[in-house]
């Protein structure tokens, strides 16, 4: 149907509505529907609308001219069921919008709908098949995955091709990394490397440290193995930083165990003394325990005042403080003594077990950064080699696959950048070297 036709259309259908005292809702209505329909017949001038078979994921959109409540947007589900105002549930799938547009005019061409005119009077209006519209108004999107940049659903648009697919992806990317600018890509991949390289020296020299504390070495000897030229002046002054720092925790060490040692010394001296003055303690509590009994004695005699007895047990009371002060001394010099010396020997075990713990947590570093040099090198020379073969081709290759669903089957086919796409399809995208040398993955 032509737009001139169309337009005539509905100018009959407006004036109708006119005589029915609906002319402000249906005039308003007639511009949604013009809209609609006019969406509906230029997709159809690019994309054989007409031909194609509706599938779930495909949105119908339906109204009836002068019955703006009965607009709907309605989705097909996975059963390939509609849900309609007055219609119900519909089935929808596999057929065409001209098969359903005739199934839903033939449903409400003998129903009818109450309307209420502008003066409360209800009236009783039937379906006429020009009010009815319903048309595709978003079709299933398309998908695109593998070597192009923004992987995911498109809207699709009657007429797609591949090429206009695969631009509104952002174009084709290389493992979903820069294919436009390997050099970038290379230098990134190479200065990463040229940093956990760095790393991995230092920690390889640490490790290397901690073993020869172990075994009580002064010096540092790193294994053998090949250094690149340009890290041989950051392995050498890396080298040269630990060697210090190990020199440091000897002699850190050697001051620790020094000072306990004369502490154990002094102890000693101390512990000589305490205990020649327990000797005299101990001797002269017993001299005045002997006056005193002597004292006793000769004042049961009536030889001696009383006073003289309580200056004698006053004296005998002190001299046995003195010596239990004495005791305790001595006891408390023991305990510390015993502390020091285990203190001198759990500074050489606790300095064992740090060593052992630092050089199991550097060794668990190294396996992790050999693994991370392992990768970085196979993609920088998969980026180089890769690089290399597209400039000697010329231009990159592309295979471009089409999975199309129909029915609950699925196929694939090759296809071109100019290839039409249909509602649904699932694009797959790989580019391809040309033959050569094999590249790490």
């Amino acid at each position: 149907m032509s737009d001139k036709a169309l337009r005539g259309r509905f100018r009959v259908q407006e004036q109708r509505m006119r005589a029915d005292s609906c002319a402000g809702p249906i005039s308003m209505f007639l511009l949604f529907a013009w809209a609609n329909l006019s969406n509906g017949l230029a997709l159809g001038g690019e994309y054989n609308v007409g031909g194609y078979r509706l599938q779930t994921g495909d949105v119908i959109g339906f109204a009836v001219i002068g019955n703006p409540e009965m607009q709907k947007r309605a989705v097909i589900d996975q059963s390939g069921i509609i849900v309609l105002p007055v219609l119900g549930s519909l089935n929808v799938l596999g057929k065409t919008i001209e098969d359903v547009r005739k199934e839903v005019i033939d449903v409400l061409k003998p129903k009818s709908l109450p309307q209420r005119s502008a003066d409360g009077t209800e009236s009783w209006t039937n379906f006429y098949p020009d009010q009815i519209i319903i048309d595709i108004e978003e079709y299933r999107p398309v998908y695109i995955d593998g070597d192009i940049a923004t992987p995911g659903t498109q809207v699709f648009r009657p007429g797609m091709t591949v090429r206009q697919a695969v631009a509104a992806g952002g174009g084709y990317k290389l493992g979903r990394g820069e294919l436009e600018n390997p050099e970038l890509t290379a230098a990134d991949l190479g200065g990463r490397l040229d940093v956990v390289r760095i790393k991995y020296q230092e920690s390889e020299i640490k490790a290397a440290r901690i073993e020869a504390q172990l075994s009580g070495a002064r010096a540092i000897e790193v294994p053998g193995s090949e250094r690149d030229p340009s890290l041989e002046r950051r392995h050498d002054e890396a080298l040269e930083q630990e060697q210090k720092q190990m020199e440091a925790l000897y002699a850190d060490q050697e001051k620790e165990r020094a000072s306990i040692k004369l502490a154990i010394t002094k102890g000693a001296e101390r512990m000589g003394y305490l205990n020649e003055q327990q000797k005299t303690d101990q001797a002269g509590a017993a001299a005045d325990a002997v006056e005193l009994d002597r004292l006793k004695k000769l004042f049961e005699k009536g030889l001696v005042q009383i006073d003289r007895v309580n200056d004698a047990q006053r004296a005998l009371l002190l001299s046995a403080t003195r010596a239990l002060q004495t005791n305790a001394e001595i006891a408390r010099l023991e305990r510390d003594q015993g502390q020091l010396q285990r203190s001198l020997e759990k500074l050489t075990d606790q300095s064992r077990i740090d060593q052992l713990a630092d050089l199991q947590t550097e060794r668990a570093a190294m396996a992790q950064m050999r693994a991370e040099m392992d990768s970085l090198a196979k993609q920088l020379a998969y980026v180089r080699q890769l690089r290399e073969d597209l400039l000697a081709e010329g231009g990159r290759r592309v295979a471009i696959g089409i999975t199309h669903s129909n029915d609950g089957k699925a196929a694939t086919t090759e296809a071109t950048e100019d290839t039409l796409l249909a509602p649904g399809d699932t694009i797959t995208i790989t580019l391809l070297a040309p033959p050569g040398p094999a590249v790490a993955n």
